[in-house]
C-alpha cells in the first residue's frame, strides 16, 4: 500500500507485508520523507532497486567516471538534484561503489526491513532486491527481485510489470532552484471530480500471443467526462512504449492518467481518450517477450509490420468500442524510444489516420523524409509535431538527426530538450506534459508555441 500523511504514520502500517509511507516533514533536505518497510523473514540483504536511481546534479553528469557522475544518496540532495537512469560508465560493484537503498533489518524475529529517504519530487519505480549484492544486475531472472505485495503494478496479467510506483509531491521551501525546475506535481492525483479511469482491454488480433492465442491487449484513459454526455466523440490519442515495455508502462510507470487529468482540468486540451498498445508479441511467428527477462534478447518488431497490424485490428477495434473521434483532425499518435519510431512510421506511412505526432526520446535512424517527399505529398508538412529528448539522452544524436531532416524538407516541428533528462520517465512525464499544453489539439502546422509566427 502507498500511504500519504502529513504528520507521522500511525503504527498499522507495519502490520502489512510491505508498505511505502510519504510523509511530509517541513524540514530539509527535501520537505519530505518516505518511509519503505517490507517484511520477509528469511532475507539476509534487502536493496531497493527496480527503477529507483541516485542523484545527480546539472555539472556532474557528463563525466567519464561514475565519481565525477554525482550518484548521490538521497540524504545528500540539494536543490536541483535529480535522477538519470543508464550511467556511463555503468556502476561499479562493491566496495568501489555502494548502492544507497539499502534496507536495514529492524526486527529480526518480525523479519521487518525498513528505509526511509527523502526523495524530492517525480515518480519512482521501484521492486524489493533480496539477497543482492549488485543492484544493477539483480532482476526477475536472477530470482533477487520482488514486486511490492501490497502496492501491485498496474498491469492486465501478472508478470506484466515488475515494479511498483508511488510519485512525491513538490515543496518549494526546499526543492526550488533557479536554475532548474524539478516540480512534477502536474502528475499527482487531479481532484476526485476530475479524475478519469484507466484500464487494461483484451481484443481479437490473429497472431498475437500474449496474454492468450490470437488476443492482444492496451491500457485505456477515459476522462472523467466520458459517458455523461450522449453522443459525444471524443479525441483520441495513441501512446506508445519503448523497447522492452509494454502497455501498461505508461500508467504504471509515468502516471499517464494523473498527467491526462490535469491537462484537462487546467483548459490545455478538451477530454481526450488515450490507448497505450502494447508492440511486442504481437506479430505471427514472434518469439515470447517476457517483461523484465534481462537475460532474454527478443528482436523489436519491425515497425512497418506493426503499424500495418494496429491498423489492421486495433484501430478498428478501438473504434467500434468506445466513443471516439474518427477524424484526423482529432487523432494523434506519440511514443518513447522505439514507440518514437513507430511514431515517425505513423506520420510516414498512415499520414491520413492522424493530424498530431509526439516523438519522444525517438531512436530513429535515417533516411528521413526529404524536401520532394514533402512536395510530392504536402500533407506532410501540415501535421502538429513534437520531437522531445533529454539533455543526458543517448538517442541526443539520432533525435537532433531528425530534426535536421525536418527542417531539410521544410517540416515545422515544435521541440524540447528536457533539461534535466535522461532516458527515463521522468523525462518522458516532461515530454508528455509540454506535449499537451504545446501542440495536441492545437492546430500547429508550424514552429508556434504562443510566442507569434516569427520567421520562418
Amino acid at each position: 500500500m502507498v500511504t500519504f500523511f502529513l504528520f507521522l504514520s500511525s503504527l498499522w502500517v507495519l502490520e502489512a507485508a510491505a508498505s511505502v509511507t510519504i510523509r511530509k516533514t517541513d524540514r530539509g533536505p527535501t520537505g519530505y520523507e518516505v518511509d519503505f518497510r517490507y517484511v520477509n523473514t528469511t532475507a539476509r540483504r534487502v536493496l531497493i532497486g527496480g527503477g529507483i536511481q541516485p542523484f545527480t546534479d546539472q555539472f556532474h553528469t557528463s563525466g567519464t567516471s561514475f565519481r565525477a557522475n554525482g550518484r548521490y544518496d538521497p540524504w545528500e540532495y540539494q536543490a536541483g538534484d535529480f535522477y538519470v537512469s543508464n550511467p556511463s560508465p555503468q556502476l561499479p560493484a562493491e566496495p568501489a561503489y555502494f548502492w544507497p537503498y539499502e534496507m536495514n533489518l529492524t526486527s529480526e524475529e518480525e523479519g521487518l526491513w525498513t528505509y526511509t529517504a527523502p526523495l524530492p519530487s517525480g515518480i519512482y519505480s521501484f521492486a524489493y532486491l533480496v539477497n543482492c549484492n549488485y543492484a544493477p544486475n539483480c532482476s526477475i531472472d536472477t530470482g533477487h527481485l520482488v514486486v511490492d505485495p501490497d502496492l501491485p503494478p498496474f498491469m492486465n496479467v501478472v508478470g506484466d510489470q515488475v515494479a511498483s510506483s508511488f510519485q512525491v509531491p513538490f515543496d518549494p521551501k526546499f526543492q526550488a532552484s533557479p536554475e532548474l525546475n524539478t516540480n512534477f506535481d502536474y502528475a499527482l492525483d487531479a481532484p476526485k471530480s476530475h479524475r478519469g479511469i484507466v484500464k487494461t482491454v483484451n481484443y481479437t488480433s490473429p497472431g498475437s500471443i500474449h496474454p492468450a492465442t490470437d488476443i492482444h491487449d492496451f491500457a485505456i484513459y477515459l476522462p472523467a467526462e466520458y459517458g455523461t454526455v450522449p453522443g459525444k466523440k471524443y479525441p483520441l490519442l495513441y501512446l506508445s512504449h519503448g523497447a522492452g515495455g509494454n502497455g501498461a508502462d505508461w500508467e504504471n510507470l509515468g502516471r499517464m492518467s494523473h498527467i491526462m487529468d490535469n491537462l484537462i482540468r487546467l483548459g490545455h486540451i478538451p477530454p481526450t481518450v488515450v490507448v497505450t498498445p502494447s508492440f511486442y508479441n504481437l506479430l505471427p511467428g514472434s518469439d515470447k517477450f517476457i517483461y523484465g527477462n534481462k537475460s532474454q534478447s527478443i528482436p523489436i518488431p519491425p515497425a512497418h509490420l506493426v503499424r500495418e497490424n494496429f491498423e489492421n485490428y486495433l484501430f478498428p477495434y478501438v473504434e467500434s468500442a468506445f466513443e471516439v473521434c474518427r477524424n484526423s483532425s482529432c487523432r494523434a499518435f506519440a511514443g518513447l524510444s522505439m514507440g518514437g519510431v513507430l511514431t515517425y512510421e505513423m506520420y510516414v506511412n498512415a499520414t491520413d489516420t492522424f493530424d498530431y505526432y509526439g516523438m519522444f526520446s525517438p531512436a530513429t535512424n535515417a533516411p528521413y523524409i526529404t524536401r520532394e517527399d514533402v512536395t510530392r505529398r504536402p500533407e506532410l508538412g501540415k501535421k502538429g509535431i513534437m520531437v522531445a529528448w533529454g539533455l543526458y539522452d543517448f538517442v541526443f544524436s539520432q533525435a537532433r538527426d531528425l530534426l535536421t531532416a525536418f527542417d531539410g524538407a521544410g517540416v515545422g516541428y515544435v521541440n524540447r530538450i528536457t533539461p534535466f533528462g535522461s532516458h527515463y520517465w521522468n523525462t518522458w512525464q516532461d515530454e508528455l506534459w509540454w506535449f499537451g499544453r504545446l501542440v495536441l489539439w492545437k492546430g500547429v502546422t508550424g514552429r508556434d508555441t504562443g510566442r507569434g509566427k516569427g520567421r520562418s
